[in-house]
């Protein structure tokens, strides 16, 4: 019993600054709307960048918190930066995939509605969100554990299959339905929308990946 009050006790203090962090992130980000949307419109990468780089490396730290007991993983600063770049090219995908539903509709070659369900389809099963980035997310993150190795050696592996089979399930069970949700929003908050998502998206795949 007293290992266990001990264990309570040492981990109080790093869960309460964590349960802090995310509070204030979240609670700056809901009361000055005004200036994370004008800040957004203005410097789209940069904000995409920060949003995510934020967010969802908080949910890497969550994360090992819940697998391994304790917040901080192994090489923090890199996870952020990648998570930085996979904000990057969400802020360059999500314009592409509505301009580009929208076209197909106004060409009389999908159907009209619902527009943001057609959106979170596209992006999920075919303009790469579903496979090729979380597949470069599992690639990224594996490298941080084992050193660098070209991508094809991943394919064949147990591991892999069963993350295959979990990020599979995720994206109908999860991804499309969320996404439906985000492309629901006005442009300049699906981003902000998707770096929360991120934080969900940090622990399917990592929990994927080390699923037993």
């Amino acid at each position: 019993m007293s290992t266990t009050v001990s264990e309570r006790q040492t981990n109080f203090l790093p869960d309460a600054i964590g349960l802090f962090y995310f509070l204030a992130v979240t609670a700056f980000l809901v009361l000055q709307t005004d200036l994370v949307a004008s800040l957004t419109k203005a410097h789209p990468y940069l904000m995409g960048f920060a949003k995510f780089a934020i967010l969802a490396t908080f949910g890497e730290c969550l994360k090992n918190r819940l697998v391994v007991g304790h917040w901080l993983p192994s090489k923090l600063l890199l996870r952020f930066l990648i998570w930085g770049i996979f904000g990057l090219w969400i802020t360059a995908a999500f314009p592409m995939i509505d301009g580009g539903v929208r076209s197909l509709i106004g060409l009389q070659l999908w159907p009209q509605e619902p527009a943001p369900f057609w959106m979170s389809t596209w992006i999920n099963l075919f303009g790469g969100f579903g496979f090729f980035m979380m597949l470069a997310h599992y690639w990224t993150d594996s490298m941080l554990t084992q050193g660098f190795f070209p991508p094809w050696q991943l394919f064949g592996k147990p591991q892999t299959i069963r993350w295959a089979k979990i990020v599979i399930i995720s994206l109908f069970v999860f991804w499309i339905p969320a996404h439906t949700l985000t492309f629901s929003l006005p442009p300049h908050w699906r981003i902000l929308c998707a770096a929360y998502l991120g934080i969900a998206l940090g622990l399917i795949l990592s929990f994927a990946s080390r699923s037993k």
